[in-house]
């Protein structure tokens, strides 16, 4: 199977196949153990511009990573393009360690829509190309963004990828929802390639990827020169070393519970060890269920989780005790 490397600035990400920034859940620890299992670029979770300049949130926590966990691009979030410009600045100088800066300009949470930044800026695409403009002035390193389709229907998708294009974005990932979709609904994949045939820069395309069968189908046989995956990879870091195998033509492993109870304790066990025990427990609560999808009793093995007050007890639980729900 050939499939070309996803080219950002002078970087070739290959497999084109990347991790998607998700807040709460793709933080250092489980990027670091998706990189262990062969994914090959990935996102921070994203920060406020204002934030940052300010330092008024946790920003810096979030922006912490080791050298394993690269190449990486930081997601950032805002509605000013001076602020935004001066962030990325920031974040652009090479003690830094990040490979690309990332606009995010797709969520749907009110919180950041609310104040204009997000999925909010597809309704000013004025502002948003300025935006654009300002953080490519700004770094050295290339630019991306993270859009939805639209705010409430798609059929501006694609000029607004012109737009982007003719502003100089670097890399356009389109999750295939607009924004008042929220997650629901199914992926418009129709119209993803539909933007990625009519633009010159390369377009990433986000949505309803469940298997890595699914993913190198749509970079074998469509116009994107990428796929990004986001819940599919929650509780599956085996998604990749599925992704290399078929790459190599060989049948994945099975992920069988053993081996899911496996990896789910080896990141619980390194949350903890990074977090410290109270914190790491009431992160991981809503990371462990994820390992559960497809189980017998999986529904009965979350309650027990979640009744857990020890890390202890979730470690013996993800040892031997969940054989007692199968």
């Amino acid at each position: 199977m050939t499939i070309p490397p996803l080219k950002l600035g002078s970087l070739e990400i290959w497999p084109p196949v990347v991790s998607a920034p998700m807040a709460g859940y793709t933080g250092g620890v489980y990027r670091e153990i998706l990189r262990e299992h062969g994914c090959p670029y990935s996102y921070t979770e994203m920060v406020s511009a204002k934030g940052l300049l300010h330092g008024g949130d946790d920003s810096q926590e979030i922006l912490s990573h080791r050298d394993e966990d690269r190449p990486l691009a930081v997601q950032i979030f805002g509605y000013e393009a001076e602020s935004m410009a001066k962030a990325a600045a920031m974040l652009s100088e090479d003690d830094r360690g990040f490979a690309a800066i990332d606009i995010n300009m797709g969520c749907p949470a009110r919180k950041i829509t609310s104040q204009g930044s997000g999925g909010a800026l597809l309704k000013n695409v004025s502002l948003a190309c300025d935006i654009l403009r300002a953080v490519k002035e700004s770094s050295k390193l290339p630019v991306t963004v993270k859009a939805r389709l639209g705010w409430a229907d798609s059929s501006g998708a694609v000029e607004f990828a012109k737009a982007m294009a003719d502003a100089g974005v670097d890399m356009l990932v389109f999750h295939g929802r607009t924004v008042s979709q929220g997650y629901s609904g199914k992926a418009d994949w129709r119209t993803i390639e539909e933007a990625a045939s009519e633009v010159p820069v390369p377009v990433v395309g986000n949505g309803d990827i469940t298997t890595a069968k699914e993913a190198l189908d749509r970079v074998e046989n469509g116009p994107c020169a990428g796929v990004m995956v986001g819940r599919a990879i929650l509780g599956n870091p085996v998604f990749f070393d599925e992704l290399v195998a078929l790459l190599r033509g060989e049948e994945p492993e099975d992920y069988t519970g053993e081996r899911k109870m496996s990896l789910a304790k080896e990141h619980f066990m390194r949350s903890i060890e990074r977090y410290g025990e109270r914190r790491g427990l009431l992160e991981m609560r809503k990371q462990l269920v994820f390992y559960f999808r497809g189980m017998r009793g999986a529904a009965r093995l979350r309650e027990a989780v979640l009744k857990e007050k020890s890390a202890e007890a979730v470690v013996r639980l993800l040892d031997e005790g969940w054989r007692a729900f199968q």
